[in-house]
């Protein structure tokens, strides 16, 4: 696959963005490249409401067609097919509604960064177990007591 191809036009809108909008405070990545990374934090559970950014602002501005692929893209519950359909819908686009769009993906990205970086897992999370000692209660109660020996059992003469 050749570097255009895999860019997707990003860099060349990153830059723009740099210029003329306020800093994204994430490495803006396709949402392709953005969903397919491992995490700690579950990156599809945040997509719905993208989408829904995505699904608004499209039928505000008239785009039922994309809106249509968009929802026909999030009914397959693939989340890298989904994101590719996004990514490809923006560069159908308009440069001002693009950047709409791509101002979704950096709010999701930063959201996704916050959230990962918030995560601990569950292993880091607890403290070293302490070895395992009686508890004073337990012992103070118990009287250990020897097993008896077994009674003499009588015989028949």
């Amino acid at each position: 696959m050749n570097e255009e191809k895999q860019d997707n036009g990003y860099e060349e809108e990153r830059q723009r963005l740099n210029e003329k909008r306020p800093k994204c405070s994430v490495n803006l990545e396709s949402m392709e490249q953005w969903i397919s990374e491992d995490t700690k934090f579950c990156r599809p559970c945040v997509l719905p409401v993208t989408i829904d950014w995505y699904r608004q602002e499209l039928t505000e501005r008239g785009h039922i067609e994309l809106v249509e692929e968009l929802d026909k893209a999030r009914m397959t519950e693939d989340p890298d097919a989904t994101c590719r359909v996004m990514d490809a819908i923006k560069e159908r686009l308009p440069v001002d509604l693009r950047y709409r769009l791509m101002e979704f993906d950096c709010s999701t990205q930063e959201h996704a960064a916050d959230m990962e970086d918030e995560i601990t897992l569950p292993d880091e999370a607890l403290p070293e177990p302490s070895p395992l000692q009686p508890r004073t209660e337990d012992t103070e109660s118990e009287v250990l007591q020897e097993p008896l020996p077994p009674e003499p059992q009588e015989t028949e003469r």
